[in-house]
């Protein structure tokens, strides 16, 4: 008789949901797109205040995971570290991450499933116009691009969001001038406050992601190191948890069919994503600029479904794991759970290939 009571209750809910129209919010962690669905199974997402999350965004706002068989709940997090603290205690079952994914696999368990999108783009160290870095190019040969050389940059003050590519791209180029991160001060802090110490000289350097470093490049700061001066290829990858991977397969495949459908979408409009990632932006308090959010569409594109037929899967984070050993950000035990952690299974039955 219960049963037939809650039946009789979901019916009354279901014709009154119809009579009155249901409506969607814009805003992802609230749940948008929810029209119909109500019986699909539910995929916990990471999302962050970043372009890679752009995909996720779409295919909410267009009801891309009903159409493909799912419903997606948002969970959102700051940056890359907060979400791999957050995998532990099963708190999202699938996100995208490009550097913090290291950690994800080597350490988490978790799994990269596909390359998404090319996250070299706008990752910067800069400095004022008339610190002595800016004043020494080309110290490397090897790196003409990159500014600084040993004596310019030993004891200075650099200012970044530790343990995300932007720590990679400091650490790089420390490297490349002969120099080690004890050489340095790094101050962990997040994007905006780095650009903030930048500004009034509480620190030396700021290694920024976008969008504040393209903000920074436009108002006059020098950039004297980047992912692509300094030869570093990274993919943003999709990353899931462990017990996702081995208990949520099929549903796994229709998101990743989801993600490229919308990966295509933003890839065939720049204008269309220029505007939906500078609205993003704004929606979690990042202060930018329609021009930045185009360089950054530009110079960061998204992998297409026809592009991800050709990305060997994972090589970019075990190009990242290495580097994290060799400067002592991960036990060199933990490096072979890496490419244990990579499967290309998932994305090629998504797009047939």
């Amino acid at each position: 008789m219960k049963r037939w009571i809650a039946l009789a209750l979901v019916l009354v809910m279901a014709f009154s949901l119809v009579a009155c129209g249901s409506t969607s919010s814009s805003q992802p962690a609230a749940g948008s797109g929810e029209t119909g669905g109500e019986d699909l199974p539910v995929l916990k997402v990471a999302v962050m205040p970043f372009l890679n999350t752009l995909p996720i965004v779409y295919m909410i706002e267009n009801g891309l995971d009903v159409a493909n068989g799912f419903k997606i709940e948002t969970v959102y997090f700051a940056n890359g570290t907060a979400m791999n603290e957050a995998l532990a205690a099963d708190q999202w079952e699938v996100g995208t991450l490009s550097a913090a994914a290291v950690n994800s696999l080597a350490i988490y368990g978790a799994y990269c499933i596909a390359d998404i999108g090319h996250s070299e783009g706008g990752l910067y160290t800069l400095c004022k116009s008339d610190s002595p870095i800016a004043a020494v190019k080309g110290a490397n040969p090897s790196y003409p691009d990159v500014y600084g050389d040993a004596d310019s940059l030993r004891g200075a003050v650099i200012a970044t969001q530790t343990g995300t590519i932007s720590h990679l791209n400091v650490n790089k180029w420390l490297e490349v001038l002969g120099l080690t991160p004890d050489d340095v001060e790094l101050v962990s802090m997040d994007f905006p406050s780095a650009y903030q110490a930048l500004k009034t000289g509480n620190c030396t350097v700021a290694a920024l992601n976008p969008p504040t470093s393209y903000t920074a490049e436009a108002e006059g700061y020098v950039v004297t190191s980047s992912l692509t001066t300094l030869g570093v290829p990274q993919y943003d990858s999709i990353i899931v948890s462990n017990k996702a991977f081995n208990n949520r397969r099929d549903v796994l495949v229709n998101y990743v069919k989801a993600f490229f459908q919308a990966t295509d979408a933003l890839q065939a409009d720049p204008e269309m994503a220029t505007q939906m990632l500078y609205d993003w932006y704004t929606e979690n308090g990042s202060e930018t600029t329609l021009e930045a959010c185009a360089t950054e569409v530009e110079t960061r594109p998204f992998v297409t479904s026809e592009e991800a037929k050709t990305v060997t899967i994972g090589e970019s984070v075990e190009v990242t794991g290495e580097f994290w050993v060799s400067q002592g950000l991960l036990e060199e035990s933990k490096y072979p759970e890496i490419a244990t952690h990579v499967d290309d299974s998932i994305v090629k039955e998504a797009l047939g290939f």
